[in-house]
C-alpha cells in the first residue's frame, strides 16, 4: 500500500473508499478542536495543495490530521519494522507519549 508508485496503476475503489473513511474520521476529530492560533507556512501550503483528501476542511485543520497521521504512521512503522530492536526502551511508552502530544497539541 505504502511503496513506490507504479505508473498508471489506481488502487481498486473498496480500497480508496476505506482510506478516505478513516481520514475523513480523523478529519472531523480535528476540526472539533478549537483553532489553535497563528496560520503556519504548512497551512498556508495545504489551502492550495487540498487535493481530494480534504474534505472541505480548513488548512489548518489539514494540517493536524496530516501531523497527527504521519507521527503516528511513522512511529507505529519504525516499530513493526523492528527498527527499536536494541535501544533498549519500551516503544509503547513512545507511541503514548506522542499520541499523549498530539493530543495535548491544538
Amino acid at each position: 500500500m505504502y511503496g513506490t508508485p507504479v505508473p498508471g496503476y489506481r488502487a481498486p475503489g473498496d480500497t480508496t473508499a476505506i482510506a478516505t473513511d478513516i481520514m475523513a474520521v480523523l478529519l472531523d476529530a480535528c476540526a472539533a478542536v478549537p483553532a489553535d492560533g497563528a496560520e503556519t507556512a504548512l497551512d498556508a501550503h495545504l489551502a492550495q495543495h487540498r487535493g481530494g483528501w480534504g474534505g472541505g476542511q480548513s488548512a489548518p485543520v489539514l494540517r493536524r490530521a496530516l501531523t497527527f497521521w504521519t507521527r503516528l504512521h511513522g512511529v507505529l512503522s519504525l516499530e513493526l519494522a523492528g527498527q527499536f530492536t536494541g535501544m533498549d526502551f519500551d516503544p509503547a511508552q513512545l507511541f503514548a507519549a506522542e499520541l499523549d502530544n498530539l493530543l495535548a497539541s491544538r
